[in-house]
């Protein structure tokens, strides 16, 4: 029998992004990051809303192709690190982050 997929939790949603973001130090379009996180766009776009306020993305204008573009900041790298450590050491404990940290 299958086993039915855990939901993600807010902070692994952000981090699922902010993965794909770095994929592309040139900036990344919505639709890519779309594609990539297995994230609706009405939804990415309020994700990155928040990942705007915290800090952690910033937005660049392309005026040829007249698009938006996001890209990390200092902070995001900070924040991955963290987040992947804090991963490691709750599944050592056995925890899961996705019950640990619902925000």
């Amino acid at each position: 029998m299958r086993q039915k997929p855990t939901k993600r939790s807010k902070i692994e949603l952000y981090a699922s992004v902010v993965e794909v973001i770095k994929r592309y130090p040139e900036g990344a379009r919505i639709t890519k990051m779309s594609y990539g996180c297995g994230i609706p766009v009405d939804r990415l776009k309020l994700i990155l809303q928040s990942l705007i306020s915290y800090g952690l993305v910033q937005t660049m204008r392309d005026e040829e192709e007249e698009g938006v573009y996001y890209v990390l900041t200092p902070r995001a790298f900070d924040f991955l690190d963290t987040f992947w450590k804090m991963k490691g050491f709750l599944e050592v404990f056995g925890g899961n982050i996705s019950q640990e940290f619902r925000l």
